[in-house]
């Protein structure tokens, strides 16, 4: 899939048989890297009988304590959920499968597709922490898919967008870093605006998903932390004047 790394992880899975579900559709689809966060169940004999020909995937398998160690390594995190809530919030601002394999048919870099637990999901504090947030359309009497379910068919819409991909055309994700540093300067300026935490912190998140969901380039965070820089260097210097 062009120059782009896709990783998958899954999030305290209760079930072996769901691992290897997850792995043999990552195989399906030619993916083959895979975290488990603080898994809640073994990982053996029955997740190789269920993962079917994925055994390298198995084999390769990285278990992580906790979701927040794999950020900094990722440009891009999508997490996902079945919980569409009636009115929509920061937290759980969706785009739905098809768009989130538009989106990744315009860049390359490092990708991570989080997968929820199978009783709970995501939690919002692990939501906070993507840039985009998954769903998949499904009857509204019953929209809540297994995760296997759920992951094969992202895999299978990014696969099958991968195909019509034009590779000259092709942007570069930015790096975490360089997303924090440029959240991290929004934020600064905001407060020396005097915006109340709340409404910063909301602020931020807003912007994080728009970053996410469009998504911004490389070269489009370096332009705005560029200009954002000289802006919010200006604005303390006029604090500092007023102080005096």
């Amino acid at each position: 899939m062009a120059n782009r790394r896709i990783a998958v992880a899954i999030v305290e899975p209760l079930y072996e048989m769901n691992i290897g579900y997850v792995a043999r559709a990552m195989k399906n689809f030619g993916l083959n890297e895979l975290y488990i966060v603080n898994p809640r169940c073994e990982i053996g004999e029955t997740t190789r009988m269920y993962a079917s020909h994925a055994q390298d995937i198995i084999d390769n398998i990285v278990i992580v304590d906790s979701f927040s160690q794999l950020v900094s390594e990722f440009g891009l995190i999508a997490g996902t959920t079945g919980k569409i809530p009636k009115r929509l919030t920061p937290v759980r601002r969706y785009i739905t499968a098809p768009h989130f394999a538009e989106i990744l048919s315009n860049f390359t870099g490092n990708i991570l597709i989080v997968l929820g637990r199978e009783d709970i999901g995501l939690k919002n504090d692990e939501l906070e922490l993507c840039d985009v947030v998954v769903t998949i359309e499904a009857s509204q009497h019953y929209p809540i898919l297994n995760i296997s379910h759920a992951a094969a068919i992202i895999f299978y819409e990014i696969f099958k967008r991968s195909k019509t991909e034009k590779l000259g055309t092709l942007m570069k994700l930015p790096s975490r870093k360089e997303k924090e540093l440029l959240l991290d300067l929004i934020e600064k300026s905001l407060k020396l605006q005097g915006k109340k935490e709340e409404f910063v912190s909301r602020a931020i998140l807003r912007i994080k998903r728009l970053i996410g969901e469009c998504p911004f380039s490389e070269q489009d965070v370096r332009l705005l932390l560029g200009i954002i820089r000289n802006l919010y260097e200006k604005a303390s210097e006029n604090t500092k004047d007023k102080s005096l």
